[in-house]
């Protein structure tokens, strides 16, 4: 335990690491000057944060830099390599979509992306909601025909998908189909139509449009007639903006003492497309402290920085933010504490925003009392970790574990299972091995143990993941099933249902949870049983991997071809060892997906 400031820290700028027993990080940060910063943290009446950070700590690290910039610099990548538990990892969860054209190919791509890079590509957006963007890419395949699929455009395709025969794709894919020179021209309309340039898209067709009649091209005067109804057509719809010239992020920070509601606007073009809320609880920080360290924590991981950031209240990090900000975005970025005018009044409506949640929201430890006194609990769960599993009939069976901790849930601690000793339909054996497999590794690593692990189901599963847990802990934590449809709780052993009121909010809280569960677990159940579905049969061949399936298809197209092709042609193909191999599999074993039947939970 430090109970003590160190002898001799500099009056200097730089950054301070607090590391416990075993020289891990616990807390990063930075100041202008170290010696009285750090005096902060030796003060008779410190919050109770500050106390639990020092009695965890053993030791105080002091890295000098030359100026309060690079301290800056230097405490977020501290913060992003180490991940301290007592510092705010804050993240953008949100993403927005992008639309991409590789422009530096010899033929470009249209692309959905939600993390714009600086790689030479032109990038439009943000759309919001997302939908917008995957309706654009639509029109770019089908009235402009511009490549948006995932093949390589090296002309090794030995002919056009079903996309070309659809008149959607002028399959650069294929050798000699395009020039790359008319190819271009197409994704030159396509720009003009992501741009918003209609009017002059317009003109453009009509003078090709004209051009090709004079040339007696009849049918590609009649492809640019369709192709200015189309751009008249969407020209009114299009509202697209470019990044850049409208993307602006709002900020109000309410609280007091120990807590705070951090409120967020995302602005495209003047309009409100999106809200943002987080909550801190025992903070040691001063609320424009805070808010510097909240903007650098959430802007240091968010993949897209926007044009411009407004804040409720000024800070003295301001300049420093402004700065890190304008080098990530590559050009100026404001951040602002606007006084007067709409960005103002933005700010104002989210900071009322913010104090209505504040004063409205109760605190965790509050609403979990009910359910610890129905569960015989020594005090409200502050950690809760929820499983579920999910398959298809026994198919690609998957388990989740989510983690929900200081009134959120912590995306970061989430972990999934892939089944791996139970066949077939066995819930209860699946939950088993999920639960003893978290928990051995848990262990193992010295882990936090949760107050309460919530299982998705009825007696059946909830026995199944206690009794697992007798036999890897001494002293396991308390484990209770949620049931669907009542809604009613389940102890271990137990058949007697705990009911809680419908209205409650303990019981609202514990449904968010396992509903997170479920939806993480089936995301992850559907993509691994869309790739064992999608897997070429011939991957089930011995020594045959991804790149000999990829020759043989590239050689023979199907895998019936495979099957019926001589010695001699999958030798030319493949080699000796592997058409040996094939040529086995070919006459005995079986090459059938396995049969799927049931449905999906």
């Amino acid at each position: 335990m430090l109970d003590r400031a160190p002898d001799h820290v500099p009056r200097r700028p730089g950054c301070y690491i607090f590391r416990d027993g075993k020289k891990r990080p616990l807390y990063v940060g930075k100041a202008k000057n170290l010696r009285a910063r750090v005096a902060h943290y030796f003060q008779d009446r410190a919050p109770l944060k500050i106390q639990r950070l020092r009695r965890q700590s053993e030791e105080l690290e002091f890295i000098v830099t030359a100026t309060e910039w690079e301290a800056f610099l230097l405490e977020n990548n501290l913060i992003k390599q180490f991940k301290p538990q007592f510092n705010t990892l804050l993240k953008d969860d949100k993403t927005y979509p992008y639309l991409k054209l590789t422009v530096k190919d010899t033929y470009p791509k249209a692309v959905f992306t939600r993390k714009p890079e600086k790689d030479g590509a032109l990038y439009f957006g943000p759309f919001v909601p997302g939908w917008q963007a995957k309706k654009n890419l639509r029109i770019l395949q089908e009235h402009f025909r511009v490549v948006t699929c995932r093949d390589p455009l090296d002309g090794s395709r030995p002919r056009p998908c079903l996309y070309y025969e659809m008149g959607q794709c002028y399959a650069p894919c294929m050798k000699g189909r395009v020039k790359p020179e008319d190819y271009r021209k197409v994704v030159e309309e396509a720009r003009l139509f992501l741009e918003g340039r209609t009017a002059e898209l317009r003109d453009e067709l009509r003078r090709r449009m004209t051009a090709a009649a004079d040339k007696m091209e009849y049918e590609l005067a009649a492809h640019y007639r369709d192709l200015v109804t189309a751009a008249e057509f969407l020209g009114g719809r299009q509202a697209v903006a470019r990044p850049g010239e409208g993307h602006w992020d709002f900020f109000a920070l309410y609280g007091a003492g120990e807590s705070y509601v951090l409120h967020g606007f995302v602005v495209v073009d003047g309009k409100v497309v999106d809200r943002r809320r987080w909550r801190f609880s025992e903070v040691e920080l001063g609320a424009e402290d805070l808010m510097a360290s909240a903007l650098m924590r959430l802007y240091g991981n968010a993949p897209v920085v926007p044009d411009g950031v407004a804040v409720s209240l000024e800070f003295e990090d301001m300049p420093l933010l402004e700065r890190f900000l304008s080098e990530r975005k590559g050009r100026k970025v404001a951040v602002t504490h606007p006084l007067r005018g709409e960005k103002a009044a933005l700010v104002t409506t989210l900071m009322e925003n913010a104090r209505l949640e504040f004063e409205s929201r109760a605190d965790p430890a509050v609403v979990l009392k009910p359910l610890a006194a129905a569960l015989g609990l020594p005090a409200a769960p502050a950690r809760i970790e929820c499983f579920d599993v999910s398959h298809s009939a026994g198919e690609a069976t998957v388990a989740s574990c989510v983690v929900w901790e200081g009134g959120r849930m912590q995306k970061a601690q989430y972990r999934t299972f892939n089944v791996k000793t139970v066949a077939g339909v066995d819930d209860f054996a699946s939950m088993a091995e999920a639960v003893g497999r978290r928990y051995i590794r848990l262990v193992e690593e010295e882990g936090p143990l949760p107050d309460l692990i919530l299982i998705d189901g009825g007696p059946g599963q909830v026995n199944s993941a206690h009794g697992v847990l007798a036999q890897l802990l001494p002293d396991p934590p308390p484990v209770a099933g949620i049931a669907k449809r009542e809604e009613w709780l389940f102890k271990p052993y137990d058949a007697s249902p705990i009911v809680l009121p419908k209205e409650s909010p303990a019981l609202h809280l514990l449904q968010e949870i396992r509903d997170e569960a479920h939806r993480f677990a089936i995301t992850r159940h559907r993509s691994r049983r869309a790739k064992a579905r999608t897997a070429s049969p011939l991957l089930l061949v011995p020594g045959v991997g991804p790149v000999t399936a990829r020759k043989l298809l590239r050689a023979f197209l199907t895998t019936e071809a495979v099957k019926a092709a001589g010695e001699e042609q999958l030798i030319k193909a493949v080699g000796k060892a592997a058409a040996r191999r094939i040529r086995a599999w070919a006459g005995g074993e079986s090459a059938g997906k396995p049969e799927v039947g049931g449905g999906e939970r």
